[in-house]
């Protein structure tokens, strides 16, 4: 039997692992990212891949202007519901084109970036990039391939919603989940991971410049082997 395809969030994982999000872990997380791109100026923000806009509403009511988009029309018509300030659009983030210097910043929160082919996600991130005014900021919440080299194979999740068993391994550079929920419904990942050295080598071209690694949402917590998490902050510079 054919695999259905990876990478499409389904009701269940949103169930699961989505609307479980307390507030105080997206009181953290936001609060990193306003330490990274701080009002006032950095106020224009782009929140890529939204899903039901967690970031986008707790950093408008914070006085970002924030355009959230996301491929999921369910997703967003929650975010909409949501309300909170923010403007949401449909889009898949292989075919938005957003203007030139159109914003301050622009975040992609949730490992939602990895998700292609190795040439699919540097177009990506050019489009990003030139998204950004000069001196703007990008802001990546990304796996960490030394925790998930170390730590393959199956394990078993206790949700409200019941058990969802997950199967885990590294192959050629990419982390390949399958979940398989209490309904037995199955669904598939697939990132491309990016060391440190390889993040560099994939935005210095596209004159992304490394200010920040942490984990954790911490700026003075370093990656390691323990931290699945980690985040990159760039500044869109104007290289010559």
């Amino acid at each position: 039997m054919t695999p259905p395809p990876a990478n499409t969030y389904s009701h269940q994982w949103f169930e699961c692992f989505h609307t479980t999000i307390d507030e105080e872990r997206t009181s953290r997380e936001v609060a990193f990212l306003c330490k990274c791109a701080p009002l006032p100026d950095f106020r224009s923000l782009l929140d890529a891949c939204c899903g039901m806009g967690r970031h986008s509403r707790a950093l408008s009511k914070l006085g970002y202007s924030v355009t959230g988009i996301d491929r999921s029309a369910n997703a967003i018509a929650t975010a909409r519901q949501l309300g909170g300030g923010p403007k949401y659009f449909v889009a898949d983030v292989r075919e938005y084109r957003p203007q030139h210097s159109a914003f301050d910043v622009a975040i992609i929160m949730g490992q939602s970036f990895g998700h292609f082919d190795e040439t699919t996600n540097r177009d990506l991130l050019r489009r990003l990039a030139t998204a950004l005014r000069i001196g703007g900021r990008m802001i990546l919440d990304l796996w960490n391939p030394e925790f998930f080299i170390a730590h393959q194979g199956k394990r078993e999740f206790h949700t409200a919603h019941g058990p969802v068993e997950e199967h885990k391994h590294v192959n050629d550079g990419r982390l390949l989940v399958h979940l398989t929920y209490p309904d037995g419904a199955d669904e598939f990942f697939d990132w491309q991971l990016f060391t440190e050295s390889q993040m560099i080598e994939l935005t210095r071209p596209l004159n992304l410049e490394q200010i920040l690694i942490c984990s954790d949402f911490n700026i003075s917590t370093a990656p390691s082997i323990d931290r699945p998490r980690m985040q990159f902050v760039l500044a869109h510079c104007d290289c010559k």
